[in-house]
């Protein structure tokens, strides 16, 4: 295993356009499963296509696709499962100036959970880092505890 504690730093630059599945919800990032539930019934009462067509309001014209983006954002979020590894994909493609990176990984010392098929290496707090899906196999990344803020180097090999 390659450990590097207290290494060094990283600079990576991106565009994010599209919005997070948090900010489709109006809720934080750190909120609970009950925070999440009712910024979607809240949003799904307003924007569900049958309930629009008793209550038209036309300065919202994309209702039928707000209401999609809603319910995406839904699916993933309530499942604790599925959020860590989104969770981990939002921080890979979220801009960040600097990591401060705390471990240096390979791709080897990540284990494969089988029935959700991600790639997962533990953090010493217990919470898990997870590969990005869609990363290639000669590309190095840098992924976020889902638990605290630590962030680790992953390395191709």
């Amino acid at each position: 295993m390659s450990h590097r504690e207290g290494g060094g730093d990283a600079t990576q630059s991106c565009h994010v356009t599209e919005m997070s599945h948090y900010e489709v919800l109006n809720v934080a990032q750190n909120a609970s499963f009950d925070e999440i539930r009712r910024a979607y019934q809240a949003l799904a009462l307003r924007f569900h296509p049958d309930k629009r067509l008793s209550h038209p309001a036309p300065e919202e014209p994309n209702s039928n696709d707000s209401f999609i983006r809603i319910d995406e954002a839904w699916k993933v979020l309530r499942d604790d499962q599925a959020r860590r590894v989104y969770d981990a994909e939002l921080m890979q493609s979220t801009c960040r100036e600097e990591y401060f990176v705390n471990e240096t990984l390979t791709r080897a010392e990540f284990r494969h959970e089988e029935e959700e098929d991600y790639y997962y290496h533990t953090c010493r707090c217990g919470g898990l880092y997870v590969l990005p899906d869609g990363l290639g196999p000669d590309e190095s990344c840098y992924i976020g505890c889902d638990e605290c803020s630590l962030v680790v180097q992953v390395n191709a090999k």
